[in-house]
């Protein structure tokens, strides 16, 4: 079983999701140095060295309509993300994007993250998420199909693209708790 990078094993009923703010900016930074270069690669297309000052700050300072950021904490540490920004050709289309800490992956992280962000897309008029992802990178494709199940599943350009319908009957707007966590 995987240990978690934050201390002791962590408590899954203590994990909650907010909207992202300003000073969350410290707990992405730390949250990017417990990621693998792997993880980071899937998310930004490119490896990253180091988060700048300035990526950190555009990533924390939304909007929260056009621009929607969630954090899930695990106590004061954010372990996942999820995001969303409205296409400025059609506001009923927004492009998403999904990061949980890797000692997280697998426990319901990303799909929690991922239907509460659904259930505010759809309140603000977002009927659609789109994504390209890796073509490598198989985990997108199964959270997308595991929060809506008529999911659109493309390849262009090289890259596996995603068309997530925002259809609360489909289960993308349904909120989930994240599984309980299993000790070695």
């Amino acid at each position: 079983m995987r240990t978690p990078t934050i201390g002791v094993t962590p408590d899954p009923a203590r994990v909650v999701s907010r909207p992202i703010r300003p000073d969350d900016a410290a707990r992405l930074r730390r949250l990017f140095y417990r990621l693998s270069p792997e993880t980071l690669y899937r998310r930004f297309f490119s490896p990253v060295i180091r988060p700048e000052t300035k990526m950190l700050t555009y990533l924390c300072e939304v909007d929260h309509h056009d621009r929607e950021a969630l954090v899930a904490l695990d106590g004061d540490e954010v372990i996942g993300v999820a995001r969303y920004d409205r296409s400025a050709t059609d506001p009923t289309v927004a492009e998403v994007a999904v990061l949980v800490e890797d000692a997280w992956q697998g426990q319901g992280v990303g799909r929690y993250l991922m239907r509460r962000l659904g259930k505010v897309a759809a309140a603000r008029g977002i009927t659609s998420f789109r994504a390209d992802v890796l073509p490598s990178n198989e985990a997108p494709v199964k959270l997308a199909r595991a929060v809506a199940p008529l999911v659109e599943v493309s390849f262009v350009d090289g890259e596996t693209h995603l068309v997530i319908p925002l259809d609360a009957a489909r289960g993308a707007a349904r909120p989930a708790r994240p599984r309980a966590r299993r000790s070695a």
